[in-house]
């Protein structure tokens, strides 16, 4: 027999559900709102398209996939709360710093930590909304989740074209501190995660299988260390410390192939 428990979900799981949708519009606009801004930012600070490729590209995505692989691992044996509310503040701050840059080098340092903040979102909502949710609503509410991507993709390209549209439009020669219509783009965007990450903050930390029955599982005893030692098996050139502590022949081999 099925009971209410396994086909229910309680009302604060899906006020959680919502503040998680939010996160991740917020991690979609913070990530693809540059693609509005690319001419405005090629103008103001001399760069060429191929900068813009490793802004857009590059600085984001090569930090977002190595850092989500150790930061997954974290979710799954330390505080899931916590570490979506560091990296939505991380994120956000990064995004708010984008519009200060004055270089390119700055604005890639600024979009390499949206990278490394944003990795931290899906693997903390995944665990959370997996330990909120009865197996038979858990499709329901990953899909309500994931729906934020479009939604930010699109709010992204909105926000960001009218922000500057009417930036431009009010300062023609530029604004209060001298920002630029782009500048001022990356700040509108930024600053509201740092409200967000206050919220989410205030969330409830579930125990991890207790939706389903399942003992509470045992914690993991030092979560950070196992986070390092993943992170210099996948992060260049730390690797190379991982590989010397696994043994001469293995750093010898990846000393080579470097």
């Amino acid at each position: 027999m099925t009971t209410t428990s396994e086909t229910r979900a309680s009302g604060y799981a899906w006020y959680v559900l919502g503040i998680l949708f939010l996160v991740y519009i917020l991690n979609f606009i913070d990530r693809q709102v540059i693609s509005i801004l690319a001419e405005d930012i090629k103008r103001d600070l001399g760069l060429k398209d191929e900068d813009l490729g490793f802004l857009y590209g590059t600085a984001f995505g090569v930090f977002y996939s190595l850092f989500g692989i150790p930061l997954g691992r974290l979710a799954d044996s330390w505080h899931r709360v916590r570490l979506m509310t560091v990296g939505l503040g991380l994120w956000s701050t990064m995004t708010a710093l984008s519009g200060l840059s004055s270089t390119g080098a700055h604005l890639a340092a600024a979009r390499i930590g949206v990278g490394v903040g944003e990795a931290t979102a899906s693997p903390s909502a995944y665990s959370l909304i997996s330990d909120y949710f009865p197996k038979k609503l858990r499709a329901t509410a990953l899909s309500i989740y994931s729906a934020g991507l479009y939604v930010g993709g699109g709010c992204s390209l909105f926000i960001g074209g009218l922000v500057v549209q009417n930036w431009n439009r009010a300062y023609p020669d530029g604004g209060p501190l001298g920002l630029a219509g782009w500048q001022a783009a990356f700040l509108a965007v930024g600053i509201p995660g740092l409200v967000l990450a206050l919220i989410v903050a205030t969330l409830r930390e579930p125990i991890r299988g207790a939706v389903e029955g399942l003992p509470e599982p045992e914690r993991h005893p030092a979560p950070f260390r196992a986070f390092f030692d993943e992170l210099v098996t996948i992060l260049p050139p730390l690797t190379l410390i991982g590989a010397a502590r696994i043994g001469t022949r293995a750093l010898a081999v990846n000393a080579l192939a470097l």
